[in-house]
């Protein structure tokens, strides 16, 4: 899944190039070619589908020049991951109606790919067995984080050592909440990861969420995709079957997991100075400051004397500056900068 916009990482992250296909972290890869290069690991190059909005097929394309173009599907609009991967297992059901789905965003984190491979291969082989089970994968929660949603599974009733029957999806908790998640044991973080037979969770769909099912029960190569999405209600699959369907199972895992959805889970990963100052810049300059962090993605000296806990963004045509704590504002600051600014600036 590669059509969002990631307007919590602005301004680095823009509507022209969202997050997926920025290199965030300097490594030489974006994070959708990291993504298409840990899941050639598990299924070859023929079995990676790529879902994105139409405004980014040329993108795709430019940072996977190696994708069949019939592997690419391409949203009209944004309605959620629901109609996605709807989407997705309604064309390739016409194509292999046998086949498993393992349903990734492209914008994640893995920071030990050798663990996610063994685990995502378990998953698959679980599903094989059990193709009337839809799997997700709950990383174990290291801390009472307020940022993630949470599974809460039955460590009592597990089908194996790692998996167990799901007995709610619960959203971002408050701190108070988030502690006794981690001290009860039996909540993980919600990765957003799903694997299933894909006939599974077409009959899932159909159950569930029968408007949305209704829409596609007819589609194929030829239907109009605009008009279906149009129709579409914009529903996440979480809402949509995973909180109502009884045959939900959660694999836990730890494979170094991080959506990196915001700066302040960006700095969270990056290595901190002796002030806990974190900087992802050429050149830059840190005086009696504290707890800040520095991404410069255009070359520019920066120089912070004085400050602390600063977000310090800088991009060739907008510098943001802005306190850690206020980060949560930034989706609201992107639209007040749209509004006097235009698109251009977001």
């Amino acid at each position: 899944m590669a059509g969002g916009i990631g307007s919590r990482f602005w301004p680095l992250s823009r509507n022209q190039k969202p997050k997926q296909f920025l290199d965030i972290l300097d490594s030489g890869r974006s994070f959708i070619q990291m993504t298409y290069d840990r899941l050639c690991n598990i299924v070859p190059p023929s079995n990676i589908w790529v879902v994105s909005h139409v405004d980014y097929e040329d993108l795709v394309y430019q940072q996977l020049p190696q994708i069949n173009p019939k592997q690419v599907l391409l949203e009209p609009s944004r309605k959620n991951t629901a109609p996605c991967i709807l989407y997705a297992a309604k064309t390739i059901a016409a194509i292999d109606p046998d086949a498993k789905l393992f349903i990734a965003p492209s914008d994640h984190l893995i920071l030990n790919e050798s663990q996610f491979i063994e685990d995502i291969q378990h998953g698959f082989e679980f599903i094989n067995k059990h193709p009337e089970y839809l799997l997700t994968f709950g990383i174990h929660a290291s801390r009472p984080d307020t940022g993630y949603g949470y599974i809460n599974f039955d460590k009592e009733q597990g089908l194996d050592q790692t998996i167990y029957p799901v007995n709610r999806f619960v959203e971002k908790p408050d701190l108070k909440t988030a502690e006794s998640y981690l001290e009860s044991g039996d909540y993980v973080w919600n990765s957003g990861m799903f694997l299933w037979n894909v006939q599974t969770i077409l009959n899932e769909f159909k159950q569930y969420a029968p408007t949305l099912y209704n829409l596609f029960e007819d589609f194929n190569q030829d239907s109009d995709i605009s008009l279906l999405y149009y129709q579409c209600p914009s529903d996440s699959i979480d809402y949509a079957v995973m909180e109502k369907s009884p045959n939900v199972q959660v694999k836990t895992v730890d494979f170094g997991w991080t959506d990196l959805g915001t700066w302040g889970s960006l700095y969270e990963i990056l290595e901190k100075d002796e002030h806990h100052n974190a900087a992802l810049a050429p050149d830059y300059l840190l005086n009696k400051s504290n707890s800040n962090l520095i991404k410069d993605a255009e070359g520019k000296l920066i120089v912070v004397h004085g400050l602390d806990n600063l977000l310090v963004i800088n991009t060739k045509d907008v510098l943001l500056i802005c306190h850690r704590k206020e980060e949560q504002t930034i989706k609201q600051i992107v639209a007040l900068v749209e509004t006097q600014f235009g698109k251009t600036k977001t």
